[in-house]
């Protein structure tokens, strides 16, 4: 089925934990959480609950609330093509039987900044960690996210050679959880949303092959 923008807003509720820090010397706006959601959930137990689906991707890049956030940081959010992409895996994973109702998206950086060459310039030179939620003075907070082990984790932080220092911290914790995503040297994974929409259309077609694999196992 070909999901319009329209109709995935309306199959599914957004919400993003923003915040302010000073890293480097420099004052950054961030992004801690997405979480992604059917409207039938009751918010705020979702920002607590276990997800279905774990994404991990590069950083928050241009994502905004829609409303001031409230006293935690949570606010309504913007979905972007990205998400809506991430939506579709999920539609498409509970008609064939994985149901998918809550997907929570954490980055490597929280750091908001829709440029990528800010973000890699940002990673070299900033010695402060802080801005990862994979950084071990984050350890408990990655946990909660993570869950209890149950939801699959997808890696889609994309190709970018730059990450590698981000990569050195989420690595090593990533290693015992189930994994989905697209790679060729199981470092660098595949983005969601390539350029071309027939990229765009076999991601979701070999990462729901992936689901339905495991999907069978569980049966086991």
């Amino acid at each position: 089925m070909s999901w319009t923008a329209q109709a995935l807003r309306e199959r599914f509720a957004v919400h993003g934990r923003f915040y302010e820090a000073d890293l480097g010397g420099q004052r950054w706006a961030l992004r801690s959480h997405l979480e992604i959601f059917d409207p039938a959930l009751s918010w705020p137990d979702v920002a607590r609950a276990e997800a279905d689906l774990v994404a991990v991707m590069m950083n928050p890049g241009a994502s905004r609330p829609l409303a001031p956030p409230d006293a935690g940081g949570w606010a309504p959010a913007i979905p972007d093509r990205t998400q809506y992409q991430l939506m579709k895996l999920a539609l498409g994973a509970s008609a064939r039987g994985w149901p998918i109702r809550h997907i929570r998206v954490i980055n490597l950086s929280d750091l908001r900044t829709p440029k990528s060459t800010v973000l890699f310039e940002a990673i070299g030179g900033m010695a402060d960690d802080r801005h990862s939620m994979f950084s071990p003075s984050r350890a408990a907070e990655l946990r909660q996210a993570l869950g209890s082990g149950h939801a699959p984790v997808l890696r889609a932080w994309g190709m970018a050679k730059q990450l590698s220092p981000l990569l050195a911290l989420a690595l090593p914790t990533l290693k015992n959880k189930m994994k989905l995503g697209l790679t060729h040297d199981g470092v660098h994974y595949r983005h969601p949303l390539p350029q071309r929409a027939d990229l765009q259309a076999r991601w979701l077609l070999e990462v729901g092959a992936q689901m339905d694999v495991q999907a069978a196992a569980r049966r086991c």
